[in-house]
């Protein structure tokens, strides 16, 4: 019976994707911030759940490190654990900032390379990294989050070089927007107030025009296409917008994209 861990299934696409794995037969395995175990979670109970921050490096080491000697490498890791910081670049502190890519970038490389070990010496396993549509390009005030996927994207790439020699692929997943918890403190901000304040608001007022929004479970089935896909293509656009927006920028090219974007997140006209 194939095995599947996947970071971050309190809530949105990892608690969706769970379920999905686990609907197919699969060992599942997740992670949480906190104590609470498959029935509190709203899983079904024969799913195994660790808890695991991670923002403390140590952290997924150890976590790493007790998995595998518990149930063995799994066939398919999922980095799926995120949050976002939305707003101006100067208004993040550095604590922040170090505190996001941590969580959102350096414990999925920590995780992945104490993974691979045991993966590279049973010669296969997959590598499913959750980046961002904004992976690819960068949204206005997403600056700080939009940057840690990049990062992964980066890392991603060069993985899969590195990987594919001992049988282990690497997919990288860049979703659109997706109805998850992951925004709920965008969605709940303050009113914006300083020099940014009226174009914080002309862009909020463009994303509530134009926002669609894949169903967590919706975007989980994409998803699980991914998963079982057997092929070595390293990305993959799912849920509301990624694949459109995608293919217009690469219609338009970089400079005319980013211009017209720009006129209407900031609410200037043509």
């Amino acid at each position: 019976m194939p095995s599947i861990l996947i970071t971050g299934v309190s809530s949105g696409l990892g608690h969706a994707l769970v379920r999905r794995a686990h609907s197919a037969g699969w060992r599942t395995f997740g992670t949480v911030r906190d104590e609470r175990g498959p029935v509190e979670l709203e899983l079904p109970a024969d799913v195994s759940v660790y808890r695991l921050e991670l923002k403390f490096p140590n952290a997924v080491k150890a976590f790493a490190e007790r998995f595998v000697a518990e149930n063995g490498p799994p066939d398919v890791l999922v980095n799926n654990a995120g949050y976002v910081i939305y707003g101006p670049v100067e208004e993040v502190s550095a604590e922040s900032l170090r505190d996001i890519f941590q969580v959102n970038a350096f414990s999925a490389v920590e995780l992945i390379s104490a993974m691979v070990p045991a993966m590279r010496n049973r010669g296969s396993g997959l590598v499913v990294n959750v980046t961002s549509l904004g992976g690819r390009f960068v949204f206005p005030f997403f600056s700080v989050y939009n940057s840690t996927k990049h990062a992964m994207e980066g890392f991603s790439e060069g993985l899969w070089h590195e990987l594919k020699p001992f049988g282990i692929r690497v997919k990288v997943v860049e979703p659109g927007y997706i109805e998850t918890p992951i925004y709920k403190a965008m969605d709940e901000r303050a009113r914006p107030t300083g020099p940014y304040a009226r174009y914080l608001e002309a862009m909020n007022a463009f994303g509530e025009g134009v926002r669609k929004r894949t169903s967590p479970e919706e975007a989980a089935d994409e998803v699980w296409r991914v998963i079982v896909d057997p092929s070595d293509r390293l990305r993959y656009p799912v849920a509301a917008y990624a694949r459109p927006l995608l293919a217009a920028r690469r219609l338009v090219g970089e400079r005319r994209f980013m211009s017209f974007m720009h006129r209407r997140w900031m609410g200037e006209d043509e």
